[in-house]
Order: structure tokens, then C-alpha cells, then sequence
């Protein structure tokens, strides 16, 4: 089945959601990967193109909602 999450990355998407779910959580990897039965390199891995993809869309907000706390 196609994950429509993430491309190019081989988990179903049965077993992304519960990591999408645990990333606002500020858990750490090890933490996420005993929630998720995942191992904590995929984790890590996921965590951060995650974090690379939401710098991505930060960076094309306009300036005023960037500085904006």
C-alpha cells in the first residue's frame, strides 16, 4: 500500500501515523521507537526529514509570520 505521508520511504502508513502522532510530544527517539515499535534509527531518520521539511516551509512564510513568537 502507498504511503501518502512520505515518498521514497519504505513504512506503510499504518506504522508512520503513530510516529506523526508522537513527534509533537517533544519525546525523544528512543522513547518514540518503545511507543511505536519502530526501530530508533528509522525513527531518527523520520524525525528528522520531518524537521528538514518543516524548516522548508517555514522559510517560505512571509517574513512578518516568521517573526512572530
Amino acid at each position: 500500500m502507498r504511503n501518502k505521508y512520505v515518498q521514497r520511504f519504505r513504512i506503510s502508513e499504518k506504522k508512520f501515523r503513530p510516529l506523526l502522532k508522537l513527534f509533537p510530544l517533544d519525546l525523544d527517539a528512543i522513547q518514540i521507537s518503545q511507543l511505536s515499535h519502530l526501530n530508533r534509527n528509522t525513527v531518527n531518520r523520520y524525525l528528522a526529514a520531518l524537521r528538514t521539511r518543516m524548516a522548508e516551509f517555514c522559510e517560505l512564510a512571509p517574513p512578518e509570520r516568521r517573526s512572530r513568537n
